[in-house]
């Protein structure tokens, strides 16, 4: 074997590396490193880009900076009502309290004004708190990590985690620490559907947060990690531990000393510590009007896809007039009771020990529970013949007198028949009288009552009457517009049924309409009908008794029924007709002009009643003392978006309230398209004549006491009865009614003894009352149409009278041609000629 070395060239190493397998591993592991560190790189690269791909984008976060509620506002720009998803009111940093940032950080991040949107340490102790819980169990996140939270869900999931984590450190780059706490603390929820810090604040404690004490702010930080069980009204208790946890931590991060700490335990843990709760905007000054413009405002511009109905930040200027709404409030309310009053007392509002009474009502008690004119809640201490005791507040004692009570006897439905149902024909409580008061309290009853004052050291209280029955007034301006009162109820708290709007059977009040076509169609004020029995049919709503025939004039004046079923008899003989029928386009094209939502039949019981709502009624009765205008009744006058974009806008140009914008916009709307009589303005007047002499002599005498020109109809049915009735500057429309009809008003459906007249009128006297400041400057009768001719009528006969008779407006074209007291002379004639 050859071992000589090879000849030619050849490489030599003169330098070779000592060493042997340890050195090549070495070397192996540094490469596998090298290139782990590569992969995870690019492993993490390829992670962020996978999570971050669909993250929200942060300009939808950056909104939350300039979100308002939507504001409701009245016509004098005062702020009523204010909605959202809850109650969710910003606030900016300025007017956040510093020991509320101090209380935050104590509770959720006391690092927050120094890391970078992550907290490393509390991550990783977090991971190692997982591992050894064997899930995810949270933990470890700021308070930038929390906000990200809101817009990436709150599932537990590492994948979460990472897409919590990536746009927390984003929001960290775009904003600066102040954005992000203002932020976090204006949208988190409280409880009690407050959302924000403000809203929270002004909810359980009734103030603004830089109002708010330490006790009180450490007790809002506190309950956040389970807000809907934790609020001081769901478990007072628990939040005063929270409260406690939160100034504990605020005492050991060296935020407040030991003083500062026993101060706030001291006011937090007794009586001190203020709760209470936040006045309703919608509930406490014009709840009826502001939810139904609410509704209204939803059906309009309200994404039904989306979770919030209305969008943000929307203004809402309504007509309503809260002094007005407050005063209809009252009206009503007084008619309401007056009512009750006659129907008798149902019982006490409930029964409970003292403490229990005391401890419930003290969160709605006055500063001054003894002040005349008060009405609170009351508890009954001790029961005599002629007296009760009372007690207002601990220790404030009152006295109710039988003399002042003795309205209150037993109240009592119709009876009812063994199958179950109502006995229409059975009689109700009307007028009881109790004479002895025992008969109607006991100790312990929860009654409601008003504060009449003192006499001899003596405080005296007078029973409230809570009535079964409900109503509504709805009332606006004849010149400027807009439904400026519109009261639904007794008592919003109660029941929200906006009653203004609802369907109720009229009763007379709805004869004008009928009367007013009948004077379009040329029939005279001073046509004669006849009284007997009237029948259609079988239809025979007068019975068999006649009357006395009288002139339309009278009848619409007095009420009368047979004469005003024959209106419509003669209006259906006056319309054309096919094949034998009247052609009834005309009639309901005639409700509707005047504002009738519910288009007429033309049945003759409608003469009588007809289904229409408080509101229309009043847009009805306005068309006749405007000469024939349609009435304006517009509940919003305009909508503005957060960009300052009216949305829309429905003013008059002599609206008080409008500015120049305002105005000179609603002036270029009427010269555009000029208002126009809806129905001939000769029509109108004497209509609203008539309705004058419902007022002068006929069956709403009662209206005089006003002390205006005024005209206005009753309307009287065993369930509901009416009055409605204008000045020269206002309309108003009062009900009240049974909204069940499960009892009539009075004694009976026969004997009804409750009438428009005594108990809906008295409602509106009393709104309408001293409204009219300029009174003397307008009158109703002054320059009538060019069509209209006052004669001279025998009130028997419907004829010409020399004397004597009374005064009636007629269409020229309609009158009498005849006297009633001797033959027409020949100069009568010719003077007739001349005149007509």
């Amino acid at each position: 074997m050859n071992t000589s070395r090879p000849s030619g060239p050849h490489l030599e190493v003169s330098n070779r590396r000592p060493g042997g397998w340890i050195q090549q591993t070495l070397r192996a592991l540094f490469v596998l490193g090298v290139v782990s560190l590569i992969a995870g790189a690019a492993t993490g690269v390829g992670a962020y880009i996978w999570y971050a791909q669909d993250l929200p984008p942060l300009e939808n976060f950056e909104k939350m900076e300039t979100y308002q509620p939507t504001r409701f506002e009245a016509a004098d720009g005062q702020l009523v009502g204010q909605w959202s998803d809850g109650k969710q009111i910003a606030v900016r940093w300025d007017q956040l309290p510093r020991e509320l940032i101090l209380a935050l950080m104590a509770a959720e991040d006391k690092s927050f004004f120094f890391h970078q949107g992550l907290d490393i340490t509390g991550i990783l102790r977090a991971v190692y708190t997982n591992l050894m819980a064997g899930k995810i169990a949270g933990g470890g996140s700021t308070i930038t990590q929390q906000l990200a939270k809101r817009m990436v869900g709150t599932e537990k999931t590492i994948e979460r985690k990472i897409r919590e984590a990536i746009l927390a450190r984003r929001m960290e780059d775009l904003y600066t620490k102040k954005q992000i706490v203002t932020w976090y603390l204006n949208g988190n929820y409280y409880g009690s559907g407050a959302y924000g810090v403000q809203a929270a604040a002004q909810t359980f404690f009734g103030r603004d947060v830089w109002q708010l004490e330490l006790h009180q702010l450490a007790m809002l930080i506190g309950v956040q990690p389970a807000p809907s069980q934790w609020n001081p009204h769901k478990n007072l208790e628990v939040a005063r531990e929270k409260m406690r946890h939160v100034l504990g931590n605020m005492l050991d991060r060296g935020f407040i000393d030991e003083d500062r700490l026993a101060e706030a335990l001291e006011k937090g843990n007794g009586d001190d510590l203020g709760l209470k709760s936040r006045p309703d905007l919608l509930g406490d000054h014009v709840p009826y009007y502001t939810s139904e413009v609410r509704k209204q405002i939803e059906a309009k511009y309200g994404d039904p896809e989306s979770d919030a109905p209305l969008p943000p930040g929307l203004t809402v200027s309504m007509a309503v007039e809260p002094a007005l709404q407050h005063r209809g409030s009252r009206a009503l309310g007084r008619a309401l009771e007056d009512l009750a009053r006659r129907q008798g007392f149902p019982g006490p509002l409930g029964q409970m020990t003292r403490d229990t009474f005391h401890a419930r009502a003290k969160r709605w008690l006055p500063e001054e529970p003894a002040k005349q004119g008060n009405r609170l809640l009351a508890w009954v201490s001790e029961v005599r013949n002629s007296s009760a005791d009372v007690e207002l507040a601990p220790g404030v004692m009152a006295r109710l007198q039988i003399d002042r009570t003795s309205w209150a006897g037993r109240y009592k439905g119709l009876p009812k028949l063994k199958s179950g149902q109502v006995d229409r024909k059975g009689k109700a409580s009307f007028r009881p009288k109790l004479r002895d008061l025992r008969s109607a309290l006991e100790r312990g009853d929860v009654i409601l009552v008003d504060v009449r004052g003192q006499w001899q050291g003596t405080r005296f209280v007078d029973l409230v009457p809570i009535p079964l029955v409900e109503g509504a007034l709805v009332s606006y301006p004849l010149l400027s517009g807009g439904v400026d009162t519109l009261v639904g109820g007794w008592d919003f708290d109660r029941s929200e049924v906006q009653r203004a709007l609802a369907l109720r059977q009229t009763g007379s009040l709805i004869k004008p309409i009928f009367y007013s076509l009948a004077y379009d169609m040329g029939v005279p004020p001073s046509a004669h009908f006849s009284g007997e029995s009237f029948h259609e049919g079988e239809y025979n709503p007068t019975g068999d008794k006649a009357t006395a025939g009288a002139l339309l004039w009278d009848a619409l004046a007095f009420s009368m029924n047979a004469m005003s079923l024959r209106v419509l008899r003669e209006i259906k003989e006056r319309l054309p007709s096919s094949r034998g029928n009247a052609d009834l386009t005309r009639l309901k094209d005639w409700g509707t002009k005047l504002g009738l939502g519910r288009p007429l039949q033309g049945n003759p019981s409608e003469v009588l009643g007809a289904d229409q709502t408080p509101l229309d009624m009043a847009k009805a009765m306005g068309v006749f003392p405007t000469r024939g205008l349609a009435a304006s009744v517009p509940l919003i006058r305009k909508v503005v978006d957060t960009s300052g974009r009216i949305l829309e806008e429905d003013m008059q140009p002599v609206d008080p309230h409008a500015n120049l914008g305002d105005a000179v916009r609603a002036l270029w709307r009427t010269t555009v398209k000029p208002i126009a009589p809806v129905i001939d303005p000769t029509t109108a007047y004497l209509t609203m004549a008539n309705l004058q002499e419902v007022v002068t002599r006929g069956t709403a005498k009662e209206a005089k006491k006003l002390g205006v020109q005024a005209g206005g109809k009753t309307g009287t049915l065993p369930y509901d009865v009416w009055y409605g009735g204008f000045t020269a500057h206002r309309v108003a429309v009062a009900w009240l009614g049974a909204d069940r009809r499960e009892r009539p008003l009075g004694k009976s459906e026969k004997v009804n003894k409750v009438y428009g007249g005594d108990t809906a009128l008295p409602a509106w006297l009393s709104f309408m009352r001293d409204l009219n400041s300029d009174r003397a400057t307008r009158d109703l009768n002054a320059k009538p149409p060019k069509g209209v001719l006052h004669l001279r009528i025998d009130s028997d006969t419907g004829l010409l009278a020399r004397q004597d008779g009374v005064v009636i407006p007629h269409r020229r074209g309609s009158v009498p041609t005849e006297f009633a007291d001797d033959p027409l002379l020949e100069q009568d004639t010719q003077a007739l000629e001349a005149e007509f």
